[in-house]
């Protein structure tokens, strides 16, 4: 014989077998015992929660003979039905929704049952009906003969006109309880003669969500392991759910601002096919209960109060960090990459988590060094506006001098900046990050002192070549980041970038040389680039129309005195290039 699988072998036939709709079944038996028997019903509710069920036991309670709370199994109607249900007509809406369907439906309703008092007609995921197709039952519905019902059955009721729901009796469907679902599992495994540990059965019980149908599925499953010691990680698996150890590993790493682990095992999440958009909902899932449990105390386990509060969010900032995750959801439904949006969106969580804390705990070591950088750049923006009020009355020779006599003082600024005196800072100056802002700034000057616009509109013409690397394995990442940013000025020699978003700036600073690679295989050009939010290239657009207007010229200045040691030891957003694209791929200049 077959195996049948357990749902199906567990399936109820009687009323009494019937788990977690007690209300439900009450009111059916009740009408039928009253004779107070509807011509039409709606059966609304989640997926696996005994809307097929119910109407199959409904439609052999009513015909039953000896009808007495429930189905006698023993009359000759009922042992007719075992063998022959010509008068329970079960239809798929699914696959017949056409409106000759249902016409064909309209003309056999007036036909006598052969066997039953009444005939029966189930009609399953009914709002996959077109609208003609309801328009052609909603007569049959208001006029029926004596001797038909119908059910109807849906998990969208929202899909089904008003005018069929007003002629249908509607019995709305909850999910089964968590102790109604473990106690039937409980009775599967005792009549299979099987055995599984108290926590996996509660944990099918919970991944399940409210289905018992999903439960029996799983657990069937799960009896299939040939596993000595079966672990919730194994069941885990079996389900696709997201871990729950995942999300809290993931809210760690960001509140430790370590990108380069998260990417590691955004990695791993991609290989296995997971869901972003589930793990998103499990992260905000986690934000709720993390607001429950530092307001209502003892409404979650010990167990799981303490890894809540092991997270340490500043719970006054949880509404952002819930508006950011959703933000995040509607972007992977419309993304091609999901990945590159999550890693982005990560990055975002981490700035907006340290800001979060930054009220809360002394400075760190690298919060400190990049509040000095800040203020370096902003003290060297301030003396290039100083200079640009007084160029009208130097030479391009004292210009350049001025400039460079700025970047070099830059480079002293941490020695010289006052900060607070509960600042911690390191001895070790962060050179290299201070010389890339040097060397973004001299290429945004660079870019504009040889800003041509023919040579614009020929990058700008090939620009949508970028699409053809969408599917290519070296190069799909970089392809779709510069897809969302836009080349906003062009010389013979440099790419000005501009984004909307500022996280886009932070992953093309982490792998610009890897974007020239990508830059020269397709215009054959070894372009330097640079990148800069949309809001900075709006004020240097405002400054470059002011300049030519004045006259003011742009005056190339050299890269040679700027010395990055990029490569192994680079900063921690490098290395994350490397995680991304791969060591194979990636070819430091």
């Amino acid at each position: 014989m077959s195996y049948t699988a357990l749902y199906r072998k567990y399936r109820p036939s009687k009323f009494e077998s019937v788990v977690g709709q007690d209300t439900i079944v009450s009111i059916l038996k009740n009408s039928i015992i009253n004779k107070h028997i509807s011509h039409a019903y709606l059966f609304t509710g989640p997926r696996g929660t005994g809307k097929t069920s119910i109407a199959k036991i409904l439609a052999h309670a009513v015909n039953c003979e000896n009808f007495n709370g429930d189905i006698c199994s023993e009359c000759s109607t009922c042992n007719a039905l075992i063998t022959n249900e010509s008068d329970i007509i079960e239809i798929d809406a699914a696959s017949n929704n056409g409106v000759e369907e249902i016409r064909t439906l309209r003309d056999n309703v007036k036909l006598l049952p052969s066997v039953c008092k009444y005939k029966v007609y189930i009609i399953d995921e009914v709002h996959m009906l077109s609208t003609g197709a309801f328009n052609a039952l909603l007569k049959t519905l208001e006029e029926p003969p004596a001797h038909v019902i119908f059910i109807l059955a849906t998990t969208e009721p929202n899909k089904i006109p008003v005018t069929i729901l007003s002629r249908c009796q509607r019995f709305d469907f909850n999910r089964i309880d968590l102790d109604s679902l473990v106690s039937r599992l409980n009775f599967i495994l005792k009549e299979e003669d099987r055995t599984l540990p108290e926590n996996i059965v509660s944990f099918i019980a919970k991944v399940s969500d409210g289905g018992l149908r999903d439960a029996i599925n799983l657990l069937d499953q799960t009896l299939s392991l040939s596993l000595d010691n079966i672990l919730i990680s194994d069941v885990e698996a079996l389900s696709g759910k997201i871990s729950t150890d995942l999300v809290f590993e993931i809210f760690e790493l960001l509140k430790n601002s370590n990108y380069v682990e998260l990417l590691k095992i955004i990695s791993d999440f991609d290989s296995k096919g997971r869901s972003y958009a589930d793990l998103v909902n499990n992260m905000l899932i986690i934000i709720r209960d993390y607001s429950i449990n530092s307001n209502v105390k003892g409404y979650f386990d010990s167990d799981y109060s303490h890894k809540l509060l092991s997270l340490s969010l500043n719970i006054k900032d949880l509404v952002g960090i819930s508006k950011i995750l959703n933000e995040l959801l509607n972007e992977l439904k419309n993304s091609n990459n999901q990945r590159l949006i999550f890693e982005i969106y990560m990055m975002d969580l981490i700035s907006v988590i340290n800001n979060n804390f930054s009220n809360e705990v002394i400075c760190s070591q690298s919060n400190c060094e990049e509040e000095v950088i800040n203020r370096s750049d902003t003290i060297v923006s301030q003396e290039i506006n100083k200079i640009d009020e007084t160029n009208n009355n130097k030479s391009d020779t004292e210009r350049l001098s001025t400039e460079s006599q700025i970047v070099e003082d830059s480079s002293t600024i941490e020695d010289s900046s006052d900060i607070k005196e509960e600042t911690v800072i390191s001895d070790k100056k962060d050179d290299n990050s201070i010389d890339f802002l040097e060397l973004k700034r001299i290429r945004i000057n660079n870019v504009f002192a040889g800003a041509n616009k023919d040579i614009l509109n020929k990058i700008l013409k090939d620009y949508d070549r970028i699409n053809d690397y969408i599917s290519n394995k070296t190069y799909n990442i970089i392809a779709a980041l510069l897809i969302d940013g836009k080349v906003v000025v062009a010389s013979d020699k440099y790419l000005l970038f501009s984004f909307n978003d500022e996280s886009y700036i932070s992953l093309f600073d982490a792998n610009y040389k890897h974007i020239e690679v990508f830059m020269n295989e397709i215009y054959d050009i070894p372009f330097k680039v640079v990148a800069i939010t949309s809001l900075e290239w709006e004020k240097h657009r405002q400054e470059f129309i002011l300049n030519k207007k004045n006259n003011i010229s742009y005056v190339l200045i050299p890269e040679n005195d700027v010395k990055l040691e990029v490569g192994e030891s680079s900063n921690e957003l490098e290395n994350s290039a490397m995680n991304i694209f791969g060591e194979d791929t990636i070819s430091v200049r």
